[in-house]
């Protein structure tokens, strides 16, 4: 007679579902497969004292046990629970067609008791075949939290005696049921005002503003300038003006985290992503392995959070040229080894580079060797479909302590770009002056500005407007001032901006 049943351990790969067949055979022998001899032994030698202790019987004769999947599982200890259940099932003590549809788990002392181990994840994805019915999961205290939102929803049992089990499924013992409390409840707050990279700021009013409206918007922002002008302390900056995340976002994004082997946090703080310019494509995208198996990158790693690309010239030309999709797209299509994969990706990219080699450019010819054609071809490392799908261009300079205006604080900005966004989300609307018209006709004429652009030399003028127009009027009007700052933030609309006089 076959028995087959149901069990969890974290020693599974992947902390997947653990499968659970006992049958018996002929001789007296104690066959075991897909586990270590010595684990099998050893989880045997605790039942059996706990079925004297309880009063159980010793089943006697050959059986063979065998609990897949098999690979590199090592300790068994939480599967000590469905070993023993299907060891009852074979004695006739509890009906042994019921333990299909039973799933278990629980190390057990030599007196029967059961308990969780410690350090415990819950499983990633319920691998249970979801075609059979689930009656209970039959889980003592501490296992019960991890792993009931996996289960049928109030049929998660606690169990912390085998006494108890056996009782249930004997018919005539009642469980409690484990009630799930919110982990989401018991966050991790983040506090933005706590980290000090906001505070270190030192902008003019422009780059001020020209952070506010990225923030606003959610757009792409390319930061570029001389090296020290504050271009990478920016860019993490940024990640302090991001909205706390929500409880959906953070169950989206424990996911990839989970699937990578990286420590994910309950926490509310959204994910902020610096990948080294030595990043492939692959760790950028993610990959598909030839089993299929998804491996995420560090776009899906930032999902509702920051990707901050600090000297984005220094990475590989298939690295940049990645971001075309997620750039203006919140997703991408990865097609590896023979499949392919959609990802969703609502991140934030903000990206940073020197305008030269050297990174000395804008200090003058005295500070910065480099010749035409060396910041030529530095540059030609973003094509131009790259820089289109930066919605802002900051070029960033050496400030003077005199022309730095006092960073404003931190949650009056955070409220500023919470309620401008609000107000954009109701979809206003919005109004262009017959002036604000001319200046960007103007623009397009002049630099031959494509249609992605126009696009987005619109759309910072329209957040410009929101914010300097919020709770003073129920529409947005585009004036002339709003068109004028959007065309600053757009230097890569101008051909050749960046040559010097002394280049000519």
């Amino acid at each position: 007679m076959l028995v087959s049943t149901l069990g969890y351990s974290a020693a599974v790969p992947n902390n997947r579902v653990a499968h659970v067949q006992l049958h018996r055979t002929r001789g007296a022998r104690f066959h075991v497969s897909g586990i270590p001899l010595t684990a099998s032994r050893s989880s045997i030698s605790r039942i059996y004292a706990a079925f004297e202790c309880c009063g159980f019987p010793r089943i006697a004769g050959a059986f063979t046990l065998h609990i897949r999947p098999t690979d590199q599982i090592k300790d068994i200890t939480t599967l000590d629970l469905p070993i023993a259940l299907a060891l009852l099932g074979h004695a006739g003590i509890i009906p042994a067609d019921a333990l299909r549809r039973i799933f278990s788990a629980g190390e057990m002392g030599l007196d029967g008791q059961l308990q969780s181990q410690e350090g415990t994840k819950p499983p990633i994805e319920l691998e249970v075949p979801f075609e059979i019915p689930i009656d209970a999961l039959l889980l003592p205290d501490g296992f019960g939290q991890k792993i009931a939102p996996w289960g049928p929803p109030g049929r998660t049992l606690r169990t912390n005696h085998l006494i108890e089990a056996v009782g249930y499924l004997q018919g005539h013992k009642t469980l409690p049921v484990i009630k799930q409390k919110k982990e989401w409840n018991h966050r991790e707050r983040w506090n933005p005002c706590a980290e000090t990279h906001w505070k270190s700021l030192r902008l003019s009013p422009i780059q001020m503003k020209a952070l506010i409206i990225a923030a606003v918007g959610r757009l792409p922002l390319l930061i570029i300038g001389s090296s020290g002008t504050g271009k990478s302390l920016m860019g993490r900056a940024l990640h302090q003006l991001l909205p706390p995340l929500r409880e959906q976002h953070f169950a989206e994004l424990e996911k990839p985290y989970r699937t990578k082997g990286i420590p994910f946090p309950i926490t509310d703080r959204p994910p902020i992503r610096k990948p080294h310019h030595q990043c492939t494509s692959a760790g950028l995208l993610g990959t598909i392995t030839q089993s299929g198996a998804w491996s995420p990158g560090e776009l899906s790693l930032a999902h509702h959070g920051l990707l901050c690309l600090d000297e984005l010239c220094e990475f590989s030309r298939d690295c940049i040229e990645a971001l075309r999709g997620p750039l203006e797209d919140d997703g991408f299509l990865l097609s590896r080894a023979g499949q392919s994969r959609i990802e969703s990706t609502a991140n934030w990219i903000v990206a940073t580079s020197n305008p030269c080699p050297c990174g000395r450019f804008n200090d003058g010819p005295t500070s910065c060797p480099c010749t035409k054609g060396q910041v030529q071809r530095y540059l030609q490392r973003l094509s131009g479909p790259i820089i289109e799908r930066f919605a802002l261009h900051l070029e960033t300079t050496a400030v003077a302590p005199s022309d730095s205006s006092p960073t404003p604080d931190l949650l009056a900005i955070r409220d500023r770009i919470t309620s401008t966004r609000t107000w954009l989300n109701r979809q206003p609307p919005v109004y262009s002056t017959p002036k604000a018209n001319a200046i960007i006709q103007n623009h397009v004429s002049q630099f031959r500005s494509s249609a992605r652009s126009l696009g987005h030399l619109t759309k910072i003028a329209q957040i410009h407007a929101a914010i300097e127009q919020y709770n003073q009027r129920k529409t947005i009007e585009i004036g002339v001032a709003d068109v004028e700052f959007a065309s600053q933030l757009r230097i890569f609309d101008r051909p050749r901006w960046w040559e010097k006089p002394e280049m000519q």
